[in-house]
């Protein structure tokens, strides 16, 4: 399925001249908006907030200091972002609007659009619209076009050639759910949904030994470390939590099991947030209490982190 691709073009380039996929600085006295070199954001954790400025921004804050690290304004038209909106470096962003995918790079405070992409539209179907922009670990937009919230197909983007017409991956798998079995624990059991080798909305629920109630304990396993390994917050307090406030799912497919261990201890607060380091060994904990960091190996108890007293920078996204 192709796709029509559309250039902002910026320079001193005519017609057809590809968009750069680097972010252009200010225009100088000429007008031209000349490119720079690819901009990035510092590590940190990133908060979105869409609720104090016109504009939806993006913020980056230390955990170990509170202090906030960098800030941009995200193209108008984006109100909710997630962290796969972002590549590696949070120098790209991808979204979607009017049905278009785009592209935007980071130039100072602010992202600014750089190309943007149309869906092909064929004869004797409805109207089709790019939705849920991601990039992959390879560094390609994958992006679902289709009509409505149909399944659709997925689309590959090189963001560094925007020329290049998106390619065409095959049909969305649908989505199925699975239950896995948490062995010697009654009515232990994992949901999730899975399309093809892609897993999504990790949740587990069972009866604690003694306990009456048929759901006595609830996680919901919304961080990945990999393709087997997720962390899971208790959804209820202390004397719910059979694994902890923080525990490690893995998950077992072949064999239709999953196993808990223990990351962080029991914790009055519910619900934590959590966001894996870039490191792959440190995770934030945040919950109604405040900011606390440990490791994977559950060796003792949180510390709280001075971004506990930042007041409240928006919704935390990840840790970049």
């Amino acid at each position: 399925m192709a796709a029509a691709v559309v250039l902002l073009l910026s320079g001193c380039g005519g017609p057809g001249t590809p968009a750069t996929p680097g972010p252009p600085t200010k225009p100088g006295n000429d007008g031209v908006v000349e490119p720079s070199q690819q901009a990035s954001m510092p590590s940190g954790i990133v908060f979105t907030d869409n609720l104090s400025a016109r504009r939806t921004m993006v913020t980056v804050h230390d955990i170990t200091t509170g202090s906030l690290l960098a800030r941009a304004a995200v193209p108008k038209g984006v109100l909710f972002l997630d962290a796969g909106a972002f590549d590696a470096t949070m120098g790209r962003l991808a979204y979607v609007v009017d049905c278009e995918l785009r592209l935007a790079v980071l130039a100072g405070e602010e992202y600014v659009e750089a190309a943007r992409w149309e869906p092909s539209q064929a004869y004797g179907e409805g109207p089709q619209c790019f939705e849920d922009p991601e990039f992959s670990d390879d560094g390609l937009i994958r992006v679902r076009v289709g009509e409505g919230r149909t399944p659709g197909r997925i689309m590959a983007v090189d963001p560094a050639a925007p020329a290049t017409a998106p390619k065409d991956e095959g049909d969305v798998s649908e989505r199925k759910e699975k239950i896995l079995r948490i062995p010697g624990v009654t009515d232990g059991r994992v949901r999730l949904q899975q399309a093809g080798e892609q897993i999504f909305s990790v949740s587990a629920e069972g009866r604690i030994p003694g306990s009456e109630t048929l759901d006595s304990f609830s996680y919901r396993c919304s961080a990945r470390l990999d393709d087997t390994r997720r962390l899971c917050g208790s959804e209820y307090e202390d004397d719910r939590q059979l694994y902890g406030s923080v525990a490690m799912l893995t998950l077992d497919l072949g064999v239709g099991t999953a196993t808990f261990e223990q990351i962080a201890p029991k914790s009055k607060a519910r619900s934590p947030k959590v966001l894996i380091a870039p490191d792959g060994k440190t995770i934030a904990i945040h919950d109604s209490t405040g900011w606390y960091t440990t490791t994977l190996d559950g060796g003792g108890t949180p510390a709280r982190q001075p971004l506990s007293d930042a007041g409240n920078p928006g919704k935390a996204l990840f840790w970049h």
